[in-house]
């Protein structure tokens, strides 16, 4: 661990491990590998609500899991590097969908009950 008075011209750090025997630089080394898995956790939490998973069975544990990072890829891969932007993507292109679904089932006629019930909101 290291500080620095508020008088230092540097700013002042800290670094904390439960190795002591560690050096500062292996310590920040290992922070700099664990960045990216911080990074997805938080998204997956934030935006793909995998903190919010109801099962319980290990099975299911799992496949949820898969399941998220599977969305979590697809969302990089669309974007070509960034889950958010792929996201946003994803998500506006579904409601370009619906609209477009809805608009062609009014262009033909189809009864709005029909619709509802297609789109599982009846």
């Amino acid at each position: 661990m290291e500080s620095r008075s508020a008088d230092d011209a540097e700013t002042s750090s800290l670094r904390l491990s439960t190795d002591r025997e560690l050096s500062d630089e292996e310590i920040l080394r290992y922070y700099a590998a664990r960045w990216s898995i911080e990074c997805f956790f938080r998204q997956a939490k934030d935006q793909l609500k995998l903190d919010g998973y109801r099962v319980r069975g290990r099975r299911a544990v799992k496949r949820y899991w898969i399941l998220v990072q599977l969305a979590y890829m697809y969302s990089m891969f669309e974007s070509n590097s960034d889950f958010s932007d792929g996201l946003d993507l994803l998500r506006k292109r579904k409601g370009h969908s619906l609209v477009e679904f809805i608009y062609r089932a009014a262009k033909q006629n189809i009864p709005i009950d029909t619709v509802k019930k297609q789109l599982h909101v009846a």
